[in-house]
């Protein structure tokens, strides 16, 4: 009994080493595989993230420039400085600088559809300017009567289709001034048209409301409606990346905050070009110039002459390229050292980002898209 017992109790020590090598060889199949498999899920993932930024990245900025200039018609010289009062505090122009990562930005914004700032944004990356109303009234100013504006009021034609809380811009040659419907009003035959409430303000820096159409040497002067501070708000906005790599706007009317609001992360770069008809004609892109070019900076667009008001005209387009980066990184170095911008333009058009350096194991997309402007200047 004992002897049975001492005779099938155990392994050998062959079967011992045999049975761990054959451990060993499938431990490290499944780790192969395993290893395999988390690089292709990453692989996967980096791809889906990469697309979904894409194509949310377009969707916004797309949305955004093509209601660029609505309800702006009515302005006679684009690129005059906007004036807006909050509580009774002057807005715009700043007195403070802007939030990060918009702190380079001018204090004084000009009237226009879209400026591109160069190099402006975090990283050197661009920065957008755009200016878009929402009322869905018109897209004609109407015309303040001559000599009627008085603290508080002006008389236009009539006043049909305004109500109380609504946001319109007052303009002439020389002045933009942003004031608030007062509370309470109701449109309709009366020509008198009053303010009040937390955008109105008799003065604004040097631009006071009774000078607009005081007398002929000043113009013509206009109000356009450009929505309401509740429910179809006016879209005055800077559009770039802070140093997180993620696209960002900030109101710069603040009906939406105070702050920089995230719009899309894991994007690295943001550049924009300017598609402009340089016969004057105005009915297509016969050229694309980059918004560092003379004439064509910020500066030069907003200082308000006539040339600038002609080449604010001129621009019918811009074309945005945007570099965008997922977090997932592979095993292995997966992307080249520099991406290339705009490469079908050639020269000086053509933009190159240098990848940084330990971040080759990051996946990158270059995306490319041209947007038209509804330009309603002219």
């Amino acid at each position: 009994m004992n002897r049975s017992y001492a005779r099938s109790h155990g392994f050998s020590l062959p079967e011992l080493m045999v049975s761990l090598v054959i451990g060993l060889v499938l431990v490290l199949a499944i780790t192969v595989i395993v290893a395999r498999q988390e690089d292709i899920r990453r692989s996967v993932t980096s791809g889906n993230d990469l697309s979904s930024n894409s194509a949310y990245s377009a969707f916004v900025l797309d949305r955004e420039l093509r209601h660029a200039g609505s309800g702006l018609v009515g302005s006679v010289n684009w690129g005059c400085p906007v004036a807006v009062s909050r509580n009774n505090a002057q807005l715009l122009p700043a007195v403070a600088p802007f939030p990060a990562p918009f702190a380079a930005i001018p204090a004084t914004v000009p009237l226009a559809p879209v400026v591109v700032h160069a190099g402006a944004g975090a990283n050197g990356s661009d920065v957008l300017a755009i200016m878009s109303g929402n009322s869905g009234l018109s897209e004609s100013g109407l015309p303040i009567a001559p000599k009627s504006a008085a603290a508080g009021r002006v008389q236009l034609n009539n006043t049909i289709g305004m109500r109380g809380g609504d946001l319109v811009l007052v303009t002439q040659a020389g002045a933009c001034m942003l004031q608030q419907v007062s509370n309470g009003f109701a449109g309709g035959a009366t020509p008198t048209l009053t303010f009040g409430g937390t955008y109105a303000a008799n003065t604004i820096g040097s631009v006071t409301l009774t000078d607009f159409a005081s007398s002929s040497s000043n113009g013509s002067a206009y109000v356009s409606v450009l929505g309401n501070v509740v429910g179809n708000r006016p879209r005055f906005q800077l559009l770039g990346i802070d140093s997180n790599n993620t696209l960002v706007t900030y109101d710069l009317l603040n009906l939406a905050g105070t702050t920089p609001q995230p719009l899309v992360e894991g994007v690295v770069e943001l550049k924009v070009l300017y598609g402009v008809d340089g016969t004057g004609a105005r009915t297509a892109v016969t050229t694309w110039v980059a918004p560092s070019a003379a004439g064509y900076t910020a500066a030069d667009l907003s200082n308000g002459t006539s040339v600038a008001q002609t080449t604010l005209g001129n621009i019918l387009a811009v074309r945005v390229g945007l570099v965008i980066r997922s977090d997932q990184a592979a095993k292995e170095a997966v992307t080249a050292d520099t991406i290339t911008l705009f490469s079908d333009l050639g020269g000086a058009l053509t933009h190159t980002y240098n990848v940084p350096d330990g971040t080759q194991q990051q996946r990158y997309r270059a995306v490319e898209f041209t947007i038209p402007l509804r330009n309603v200047r002219f």
